[in-house]
């Protein structure tokens, strides 16, 4: 497949999103490993700890953000081709989700 993009954004988007997810699971796993009991996964100021979990669980989490970037980025390329804005648009909102990810890895982090 032979890729021309009009713009480098996509790339950058893509590089940038996988930056943050694979560096957000590893912050995790670094900080996290040595604890033997459940990670809280999940906590509301109302209801308290909701979720409990292991550090798979974060694995599952992170897996989930690489194949969700890799569609977008597939939907990108192929948009991309067709029209000037909706490619971008698209690696926006994958930034964007990327960066949502982060900061929840950093919650949990920051909960245990």
């Amino acid at each position: 497949m032979k890729f021309n993009f009009r713009s480098h954004f996509i790339f950058v988007s893509a590089a940038v999103s996988l930056l943050l997810i694979l560096s957000s699971w590893l912050w995790a796993y670094f900080s996290l490993h040595q604890i033997k009991e459940p990670l809280v996964i999940h906590f509301t100021p109302l209801g308290g700890i909701s979720q409990i979990g292991r550090l798979g669980d974060l694995s599952g989490i992170a897996a989930f953000g690489v194949i969700v970037l890799a569609v977008n980025f597939w939907l990108s390329i192929n948009m991309e081709k067709r029209d000037l804005i909706w490619g971008k648009v698209i690696m926006a909102a994958t930034a964007f989700t990327s960066l949502l990810i982060f900061t929840g890895f950093a919650a949990i982090i920051g909960a245990n």
